[in-house]
């Protein structure tokens, strides 16, 4: 917490420097042409000993998310398949994959593929809700734009925003990709839906819709954003996650520029 407006302000000179040391922003921001791609990996999060998110005690439904971002791939993987995409998953079983290793698969596939992780969100605010699609790479806004689009209007789900973040599933693949949160499970309605198959697959046809979409238009339409050159994403990130919530909750109250939020993503 912040005792004193100045040193906010010493923080946020701190953020600017990073920012000018570490990336680049405004160079030449490649973009997904129409029909760039014909593999799809799909990434189940989370899996093994590893649950991801959990609904809680006080939702509808006892949730995990490894067992939901599971099935939701496997019926996203039989709409893409009778698309006629060529289909590959980092698991297909209630296993541990490292996330390291998602993205060592990922590379391997290289050119002609892109990269969708499933997930489920959870958090301890209950009124958090809706689908919200993550990316990093210039060449995988369109792709994100267009899933998350696809699931407010055919899912039924609230707009929870194309958010540009480091992940290890977002940053570090050489790979157009995108990390789909689909619901909160830990929402009164959303547990509900998430709960239910036929939601799921409602679901997985609007991220094979969005898919679909690009594969036709590439990112035409699309807004552009620079490409922004950053380290890659390693497991300490994770520590300061809730310290940097904090601060860009700060930024939109007014005790910083909205802008400087671009440096905490960094």
């Amino acid at each position: 917490m912040f005792t004193r407006f100045r040193d906010a302000r010493r923080l946020l000179g701190i953020f600017v420097l990073g920012l000018a040391a570490c990336s680049e922003i405004g160079t030449p921001n490649p973009r997904l042409a129409r029909g760039n791609f014909s593999t799809i990996l799909i990434d189940p999060g989370h899996g093994g000993k590893d649950n991801g998110g959990t609904s809680g005690s006080r939702m509808p439904n006892a949730l995990r998310e490894k067992d939901l971002t599971l099935d939701t791939a496997r019926r996203l993987q039989i709409r893409v398949q009778k698309a006629g995409f060529r289909v590959a998953m980092t698991r297909n079983d209630d296993r541990f994959i490292e996330l390291d290793d998602r993205v060592a698969m990922a590379n391997r596939r290289g050119a002609g593929t892109i990269l969708v992780s499933i997930h489920y969100n959870a958090t301890g605010n209950p009124s958090a809700h809706g689908v919200e699609t993550y990316f990093w790479r210039a060449d995988s806004h369109g792709l994100a734009t267009r899933i998350e689009r696809a699931v407010v209007s055919e899912a039924g789900q609230a707009y929870g925003g194309v958010i540009r973040r480091r992940l290890r599933l977002t940053r570090n693949p050489e790979i157009p990709c995108v990390l789909v949160e689909c619901a909160y499970l830990t929402n009164p309605d959303d547990n509900r839906r998430a709960a239910s198959p036929a939601f799921r697959e409602r679901v997985a046809a609007a991220i094979a819709d969005g898919i679909k979409e690009e594969y036709r238009l590439g990112d035409a339409g699309i807004p552009s954003v620079p490409e922004l050159h950053a380290p890659l994403s390693k497991a300490s990130d994770r520590y300061a996650e809730g310290w940097l919530k904090q601060i860009k909750n700060r930024c939109i109250c007014g005790v910083f520029p909205l802008a400087a939020v671009v440096a905490l993503s960094l």
